[in-house]
């Protein structure tokens, strides 16, 4: 006879403008797992949101221009977006936020009503992930001016 495993259990919740699922095999490990995964995104959300005054982000892009230094998650993750860029000839491009904002896309999708209409704006050329200048071993960020 053989010993059936429990069925996995899983949650469902809202983060970060979508929706995390979290699967785990043991029912019991579902609590902790997801107040690991609850914490994780807060601090992926406080760290990169645009959306958040209180982000690192958004106090990298109000600093475009001037070098700064920047928190460790916050360079493990502009590493990984500049790997990203260069992987992608540009295809990905951490510096397209302003263009990104000139296209309409400057809230979150909560707080976009239905009834919203705009005319379709014209974007503006992004400064470029080439012009980053980033040391990683102190941590200094330098963005081109303007750049969100």
């Amino acid at each position: 006879m053989t010993t059936r495993a429990p069925a996995p259990a899983r949650t469902v919740f809202p983060a970060l403008g979508t929706t995390a699922v979290l699967l785990v095999t043991d029912p019991g490990a579902l609590p902790a797992a997801t107040a690991v995964l609850r914490a994780e995104l807060a601090t992926v959300d406080l760290a990169c949101s645009r959306f958040r005054p209180d982000s690192e982000l958004t106090r990298v892009n109000l600093g475009a221009g001037t070098s700064m230094t920047v928190s460790a998650y916050f360079a493990e993750a502009l590493q990984v977006a500049l790997r990203a860029a260069r992987m992608t000839d540009g295809a990905v491009d951490p510096t397209v936020g302003s263009a990104v904002i000139a296209l309409g896309y400057d809230r979150t999708f909560a707080s976009v009503r239905p009834d919203d209409a705009r005319p379709l704006p014209v974007s503006r050329p992004a400064p470029g992930w080439q012009r980053i200048v980033f040391d990683p071993h102190t941590r200094r960020l330098r963005l081109p001016p303007h750049t969100r």
